[in-house]
């Protein structure tokens, strides 16, 4: 197996797993480390990398894989079954 395949299943098997946790309700709100984990906290930046975080993964700004990202890993299967849940919506993409 080479570099791109490994990084190949590797994006699959993480954006399963994240589909999984939004299935059973994981969203924004719910990604904040434990208020002891830093010494000082800088909620503005957490945020920001965050943001950054879900735009290189492909999701949106609550966490939730897109359409298309789904659909450019063969994982249209997985998109369906949340767009069926409400989860994502019908323009979304």
């Amino acid at each position: 197996m080479d570099e791109a395949k490994l990084s190949q299943v590797y994006n699959r098997n993480r954006n399963l797993i994240r589909a999984i946790n939004v299935r059973r309700g994981l969203r924004r709100a719910d990604e904040k480390p434990p208020e002891d984990h830093w010494r000082k906290r800088f909620p503005e930046l957490e945020e920001k990398l965050l943001d950054a975080y879900y735009k290189f993964k492909g999701w949106d700004n609550q966490g939730i894989p897109s359409k298309k990202s789904l659909q450019d890993m063969d994982l249209a299967y997985v998109g369906e079954d949340l767009e069926q849940r409400g989860i994502i919506k019908n323009d979304q993409s």
